[in-house]
């Protein structure tokens, strides 16, 4: 297993590409209010997916590099940028957090009963073995205060699940599906994922190829849910 920091970024198995994950301005070039630019984006928006199935063709480490700029351009309370990713590509390391999911699922699985629990046990819930990269985002808080958090501290971890968002669209928009893994036990991820200190595990996302063309959501097509309207009240 090979394990490189580099601004950020862990990377265990593979190589490590020296893309602009490190930092740069993404996209700085960009065109901004064009109506493609408007047409590309809400594409993008109503695409994305929580994947479970992947084909395993690899993604490239310059693919996964260009997907990290998003860290670059995404918002964080007090500009604290309070994450930090670990790039897996190492088998055993992808057993391990697999394991932990299978003693996860199993006791979820115990609260659900009848129809539900059947349909429960018929869904596939990860890709962590398929997919080629598995992306775990730690919140890393930097020392001393951060501007912003005095009434509302959760908006450091707030700001990582921002940033992911901002991930999943970038890889929406390369054609690669990304999938979040839930059932996993933060304790059981920093054993099995070697994290700086201080880290804490915030999300396993596999990213790979998607298996499957979903035109809506996976779990709105088995019947396990819908979406429903945003309810609002304007004032």
């Amino acid at each position: 297993m090979v394990a490189e920091v580099r601004a950020g970024v862990s990377v265990l198995g593979g190589s490590s590409a020296g893309g602009s994950a490190a930092g740069g301005e993404p996209g700085s070039g960009s065109r901004r209010g064009h109506d493609d630019d408007n047409a590309a984006l809400w594409r993008v928006l109503r695409t994305r997916r929580d994947h479970r199935h992947f084909l395993p063709t690899p993604v490239p480490d310059e693919t996964v590099a260009r997907l990290l700029d998003a860290f670059a351009v995404a918002p964080s309370v007090g500009l604290s940028q309070p994450w930090h990713v670990t790039v897996v590509r190492d088998r055993a390391v992808r057993e391990s957090v697999h394991a932990g999911f299978r003693q996860v699922r199993a006791a979820e699985a115990d609260r659900f009963t009848g129809e539900r629990r059947t349909l429960y046990d018929s869904l596939r819930l990860e890709g962590i073995l398929q997919a080629p990269v598995g992306l775990v985002v730690s919140h890393l808080p930097p020392g001393g205060p951060v501007l912003g958090t005095t009434s509302m501290p959760a908006a450091s971890e707030y700001s990582v699940v921002s940033a992911i968002t901002l991930l999943w669209l970038a890889a929406t928009a390369e054609g690669l599906g990304m999938g979040w893994v839930s059932l996993v036990d933060p304790a059981h991820l920093s054993g099995a994922v070697p994290l700086p200190p201080g880290a804490r595990p915030m999300a396993y996302l596999c990213l790979g190829h998607p298996a499957l063309d979903l035109n809506e959501p996976l779990l709105q097509s088995v019947g396990w849910g819908r979406r429903r309207p945003l309810a609002v009240d304007w004032m």
